[in-house]
């Protein structure tokens, strides 16, 4: 498919997806967040959280990383990585800025998992005795987020890498943490700890993404912001925006009737190089 029809389908999911349920994301502590709930909205009690979640997910590691969620280890040539997460939270949420923020705490079991590219089951038996088997290398951490004291320091143990018998152990100290949430000792401080995004929200972000590769791919072969405009057809401000946005950025062209320069053609050339898929 190509690009310009890539930006079609997105439009088209765009403009019929107000009704679709939202985009829910974990947050840690070393996340950046913007619009923020003003203090004051926050809960102050555990009593306040009247939500609790147990569930498992996996990441990206660039996605865990701009979410602040905790990545062990490192990867290159033929490996990849993943952030696996079980993770037990208990929030308040909270309605500010178009965005549905999850106040409260959470207790996450992260696994940083390196393999060779292919699938990956996310399923937590199934890593540590991949591990174990030395298929996989994996690293795992306990995160604690919104919540300290004597017994929370104590439940928590040093990471190490994985195999079946520091498995057992990660999860007898996970469930040693969540039995001590309501410890007397135990001192909650509301974190973000989640959000939710309407899904338009995140298409039109898909949508803007789709338009820089185009424009990417118009300034490798030296055409200008006239003719981008032109090839693509769109008449969305959104994406004409995106468009104009990235030969500024770029390109450092702003008329648009002036053609990228060679050297900004093979610097677009070798960017688009690093994306481009195998045919099969």
């Amino acid at each position: 498919m190509s690009t310009r029809s890539t930006i079609a389908v997105v439009e088209k999911m765009v403009r019929g997806s107000r009704m679709a349920p939202p985009r829910t994301l974990p947050v840690g502590p070393a996340a950046k967040l913007d619009a923020a709930p003003p203090a004051a909205r926050l809960p102050k009690k555990l009593d306040e959280l009247s939500r609790a979640r147990t569930y498992t997910y996996d990441l990206s590691v660039h996605a865990a990383g701009k979410l602040g969620i905790p990545i062990l280890g490192s990867a290159s040539g033929d490996y990849s990585r993943r952030v696996v997460v079980l993770e037990r939270s208990a929030f308040k949420t909270i309605d500010h800025a178009d965005v549905t923020w999850r106040y409260g705490y959470a207790i996450r079991l992260a696994l940083t998992v390196t393999k060779r590219k292919g699938d990956l089951k996310v399923n937590l038996p199934w890593l540590a005795a991949s591990a174990e088997l030395g298929q996989i290398e994996a690293t795992w951490i306990l995160e604690v987020v919104g919540l300290s004291g004597r017994v929370i320091d104590q439940a928590t143990i040093t990471p190490t890498q994985l195999n079946v018998e520091t498995f057992v152990i990660a999860k007898q100290s996970l469930e040693r943490l969540i039995d001590a949430v309501r410890h007397k000792d135990t001192v909650f401080t509301a974190e973000v700890v989640g959000v939710d995004r309407p899904v338009d929200v995140v298409e039109r972000e898909y949508l803007v993404g789709a338009a820089r590769s185009y424009a990417l791919s118009r300034i490798e072969k030296g055409r200008t912001l006239k003719q981008a405009l032109h090839d693509i057809g769109s008449e969305r401000e959104l994406v004409t925006d995106a468009i104009a946005d990235a030969y500024k950025e770029y390109a450092e062209i702003t008329t648009r009737g002036r053609k990228p320069s060679a050297v900004v053609r093979a610097k677009a050339k070798d960017l688009l190089g690093k994306l481009k898929c195998r045919q099969y």
